[in-house]
């Protein structure tokens, strides 16, 4: 499982840990950050359609060890749920790498933007 979460290997991980810790403010073990990040991510990339071992859903089905507040459940679901990000030039060092949301395209729902082009856009 840790092959898919982190296909870059142990560097990513412990970016992820560092990142994770940040946001937190250290109040989690690296144990339990691993636990939540896993069953997140490992939901997240399990198929209905593939077979996995009963003894892995049960893991990733399982409560996690913390309760994040909304503020790191918001952060966590920000710099997380893209994960791994594909790789952008001139990206940010800390480990994680940033992704342009909707391809480079502007987001016409974006507050920015005029009403008049959000009519055209719905209509």
């Amino acid at each position: 499982m840790h092959a898919v979460i982190f296909p870059e290997g142990e560097a990513q991980k412990q970016a992820v840990m560092k990142t994770f810790h940040g946001f937190t403010k250290e109040r989690f073990s690296d144990d339990q950050i691993m636990d939540y990040f896993m069953k997140i991510k490992g939901l997240q990339n399990l198929s209905i359609s593939s077979k996995t071992d009963f003894w892995v859903k049960k893991y990733l089905l399982s409560p996690t060890k913390i309760k994040l507040n909304y503020f790191e459940q918001v952060k966590f679901y920000e710099l997380f749920m893209n994960f791994p990000p594909k790789v952008e030039a001139g990206a940010s060092d800390i480990g994680i790498k940033t992704r342009t949301p909707n391809n480079g395209q502007e987001n016409p729902f974006h507050k920015s933007q005029p009403k008049s082009f959000l009519r055209q856009e719905l209509a």
